[in-house]
């Protein structure tokens, strides 16, 4: 494991090019301080690292909350930490360089807690005594990520992971049907 060129504490997480012939190998914190530097912004104070949620029924969710400066904007982003290390939720929000980074970072955890209240998916038995996962009030609202194994990403929906082919069969209900597909960045909110 490598640690950061500058505070030698955290793990790197930024190739930053400082000219042609140098780059240094730096922490998320460290590369924000060094933009937040660059661009004259004052950072307010932010401690990086675990934050709990409670979710339905009390299940606690343990997020990695991290803030990205950038020339963009300034953002927060928490990503779930689960036992099997399963993608689980990811939650994020931007604003601009001149934001309130307070407010914004308020505006991600009451987006954490309405991500992991809202279920898309439902569990139910089949007649022939299988479990089933269907799609809940003809609505699913989930993310993609990358699918090391071929060329079509995985489906994120309720924080777990399916297939495309696990995600048609939840589909089978609805032949017949006409449906949208909007894909949206993911710091945007979904109505």
């Amino acid at each position: 494991m490598s640690f950061c060129e500058l505070c030698r504490k955290n793990d790197i997480q930024v190739h930053l090019t400082i000219s042609e012939n140098k780059t240094i190998h730096i922490c998320m914190e460290c590369n924000n301080n060094f933009t937040a530097n660059y661009m004259g912004i004052e950072l307010s104070s932010f401690q990086p690292g675990i934050y709990e949620f409670s979710g339905i029924r009390g299940k606690k969710h343990i997020f990695n909350v991290q803030r990205r400066v950038s020339p963009m904007g300034i953002g927060y982003e928490a990503n779930e930490v689960t036992k099997d290390g399963s993608p689980g939720f990811t939650v994020a929000v931007m604003d601009g360089v001149d934001c309130d980074q307070q407010l914004l970072l308020e505006k991600l955890k009451t987006k954490v807690k309405k991500t992991i209240f809202k279920r898309y998916l439902k569990k139910s038995f089949s007649p022939y005594g299988g479990k089933t996962i269907s799609i809940k009030d003809s609505e699913v609202t989930g993310r993609f990520e990358y699918n090391e194994d071929n060329d079509t990403p995985k489906l994120v929906i309720d924080g777990k992971e399916f297939t495309w082919e696990e995600f048609g069969r939840m589909l089978n209900s609805y032949e017949g049907f006409q449906f949208q597909l909007k894909i949206m960045d993911i710091t945007e909110d979904i109505k």
